[in-house]
Formats: C-alpha cells, structure tokens, sequence
C-alpha cells in the first residue's frame, strides 16, 4: 500500500484523530467529574439541621440557641463541626479512600450558614466570607493552609486512617538494635583524650556506634541533646569534625549543589549597605540573607545591652564578643563541656562564675554562633546549643556548615528567625529538599539557579 503523501488526504485524517482524542479525553472528564458531582449531590440532598437533630447530646443546642438566633460558645461549635464533618466525610474518608475536596468542605461551611445565617457572626474578620470561621481557602492568602473548623476536623480524620490505605504516607522509622558491643565501645571511646593521636580511633568508634546514636536521636525526650553529649562527648571536640562525619552518615547520598562558600557570598548580591561593617564576606552574606529572607509577624527580643543595630539585626545568627585581661579565655568557657578532658585548678574562676558575667552575650537565648573578636571583627568561632559551647575554628564557611547540621545531628528545632536560611541552604547545598515551604526561599534559589546556570550572562 503506497504511503499517503499529499497534503489534503494527511490533512483530513489529523484533523480526525484530534476530534477523537479530544472527544475521549472529554468522556474521561466527565467520568471524574459525575463522581465528584455525586458526592456533591449527596451532600446538599440531606439538610444540616436534619443531620444535627439526630444526635440527642446536640438536640439542647440546637432548639435553645441556634432556633433562637444566638451563637453557641466554642466548645458548641466544634461539637456540631464534628457532627457534620463525621456524617458527609466519615464514610467518604474511612470507606471511600478519599479525601474531600475544598469544593465539598467549602460547600459544606456554606450549607451551615444556609440553614443558621446568624453564624456569620463568627467571620473571622471583617474582610473574611461569613463561612471562614468553618472554612477559608488558603486562609485568606493566594496560597497555603486552608483554615477553619471543617479543615481541622478532616485533618484529625486522616489521621485515623490505617497507614495503608493513606494517600500520603510516611516512611518507615529505621529499625535499630542495640548491641552490648555497641555500648562498649562508646564507652570506651569517650574515655580516650582528644588528641590528635587518637583522632582515627575516636573517628572509628563513633562510625561502629552510629546504631547507638541514631536510637538516641529517634527518642522524643527533652533532655536528648544532653544525652547524646553525655554518651558521645568527642562530638565537642575537633571544631566540629564528628558531628560533619555524622551528618554524611545521616545523609548517605552526597550533595551536587553548589558550594556553600558559594550560596553565602551570594547573599552580598542581594543588599548593598546592610551590615557593612561585618569584615568577614560570608557571615556578611549570611547576613544580607537573612534579611532579604525576614520573617514578617515574628516578635523579637533581644538580650544583648547597648547593642547597636548591626548588632540586633545579626544576633540571631551571631554575636561578637570580647573578654578582658582579667578574665579567663574561651578556651576555658568551650572546655567546660569537655571538663572529664580538662581539670581547672581551685583559683580559676568556673564555668558557672564565667555564665554568669557573660550570660547575656554568649549562651543565653536561641542557638547561635559566636565569634571572639572585636565588634564585627573576624575571630574563632563557636556556637551555642542549650548553654553548651562548641568550638567550630577560626573558618567562618566551616563554622557555618557545623552550625547548621548540628540542628538535624543532635535533633535540635532550628529556631525560627534562622528557618528560612536553613531552608535555602538545604535546598541549594545539601539537597536534602526538594522545595521549600517558604515563598521567599523559593523565589530567592529561582534567581540563584539562573545565575549559576548563566555564569557569563
């Protein structure tokens, strides 16, 4: 059979394809669509004040307060949301294996005020819909949560949804025993000096218990950071090294973003005049970041005394400070931590007696870095997690790094000032997300890809 080569015959049988495509995608609409519209349908068939009569606890409310015109407290109102939301979406969520839309949850907050328009009352605010307090899209914002009672309740509901039948599904914590060997040989390394000599054997041992340590981290206690320290101590010592060794442990697949060196200095492009004083560019470029990327609606405080505004605006993510000739170095404050490793002698003031003349400037608050320098000078660097020092060097990229795998490393909650940052260095460095829940991260590593994809540009 000879091939059809000429246009009006080729043309006639595309254009008959097409319709049939577009003809069988449109059946495959309406296919999904009349299964959402019977949903729909069954749930404006039955009126909500039927619904609520036949649940006898509620009956009181219902004829002695919302047939009168007034709007129960609270506590009423979440018991007739749990009535509703259970009778339309229980058997939807539970049987059907699936989740109401924001169609069906929306219609359902309308439906409500249908049949009690007195309920408008409790709008969230004056520009909200009269249903948000039951249900708003997106809380009001162009993306995000939705809000209101409706959501919170089918949020409750899938939880109780068995594992396998959830269309979202967590992953499966690791399983981990551990041995008596395992334990032995923390103790056993933890006994050993921090020297450079025995570096590779401290290095070795915490490779062979990362088991112990990973069961440590995997328990919910308050005290976990201090268990973990009590148990593993070298990870105070060697500026850092073994909490980096165990963070690739933690994050098996390296990351192939670019530098972190590289993503900070970065920070310099996106501010001109702010923190200019700081002498070191990374921290400056951390610091320019941090406040492109400012948490609007967050309340701060501060505990630092005639501090000046460069110093306000970077006391989340560091602070400087100084010590005078009288009293003892840092190497002493860092030590404390280390103290089965060092022994002070009677006439040199304590860790607590240090505390308690420094407090307001170094350990107290928020995790956070620490430089020993001049105001905005360069110096050696440390942070501070739950009033326990950690030296990190006199490298600020390298101190940076330390400071912020700690957090995943010890289970720590990155404090909220500093969440955006993390957030686009995860993203971009480490790669240990995909995306970011923030707007303005996401923005922000559009513009860093398409600088660092048009290098020449």
């Amino acid at each position: 059979m000879m091939d059809i080569t000429e246009v009006g015959p080729r043309r006639v049988i595309l254009n008959f394809i097409d319709r049939n495509r577009e003809f069988a995608e449109s059946q495959d609409e309406n296919v999904a669509n009349n299964d959402q519209n019977e949903s729909l349908h069954e749930l404006r068939a039955e009126l909500v004040r039927s619904v609520l009569e036949k649940n006898g606890k509620f009956l009181k409310t219902l004829t002695k307060e919302l047939d009168c015109g007034s709007v129960p407290n609270s506590k009423k109102l979440l018991h007739m949301n749990r009535i509703l939301t259970d009778h339309f979406f229980g058997d939807m969520i539970f049987h059907g294996k699936r989740y109401p839309s924001r169609q069906e949850k929306q219609q359902l907050a309308v439906r409500i005020l249908e049949e009690f328009p007195h309920l408008k009352n409790t709008r969230v605010s004056e520009n909200a819909p009269a249903e948000s307090y039951f249900f708003w899209i997106h809380g009001g914002l162009v993306t995000g949560c939705h809000t209101g009672l409706i959501e919170t309740r089918v949020a409750n509901m899938r939880k109780d949804v068995p594992p396998e039948d959830r269309k979202f599904r967590r992953g499966k914590k690791k399983h981990i025993v551990v041995t008596d060997d395992h334990i032995n040989i923390a103790a056993h390394i933890s006994a050993l000096s921090p020297t450079p000599t025995n570096a590779k054997a401290i290095a070795d041992g915490m490779a062979q218990v990362h088991d112990l340590y990973e069961s440590m981290l995997q328990k919910k206690a308050e005290s976990k950071f201090h268990n973990i320290i009590k148990t593993l101590p070298h990870f105070l010592s060697y500026e850092g090294e073994m909490i980096l060794q165990a963070y690739n442990r933690l994050n098996e697949e390296p990351a192939d973003g670019p530098s972190l060196n590289t993503v900070l200095r970065m920070g310099l492009l996106c501010d001109k005049t702010s923190s200019s004083e700081v002498e070191d560019d990374v921290i400056r470029g951390a610091l320019r970041l941090l406040k492109v990327l400012s948490n609007k609606g967050v309340k701060r405080s501060s505990s630092l005394q005639n501090a000046t505004l460069g110093e306000l605006a970077a006391e989340p993510l560091i602070r400087w400070i100084t010590f005078t000739e009288t009293q003892p170095g840092f190497d002493e404050l860092a030590a404390e931590p280390l103290i089965r490793w060092i022994t002070f002698t009677e006439t040199q003031p304590g860790f607590d007696e240090l505390l308690a003349v420094k407090q307001s400037q170094t350990v107290s608050g928020e995790p956070h870095m620490i430089c020993v320098a001049e105001r905005f000078k360069k110096g050696n660097h440390y942070f501070v997690i739950d009033r326990t020092v950690v030296p990190c060097g006199n490298s600020s990229v390298r101190a940076v790094e330390i400071f912020f795998k700690s957090f995943r490393v010890f289970g720590v909650k990155v404090p909220v000032l500093l969440r955006k940052l993390d957030s686009i260095i995860a993203t971009n460095v480490w790669r240990t997300a995909n995306s970011s829940k923030y707007k303005a991260v996401t923005d922000l590593t559009q513009r860093f890809e398409e600088f660092l994809n048009n290098p020449e540009t």
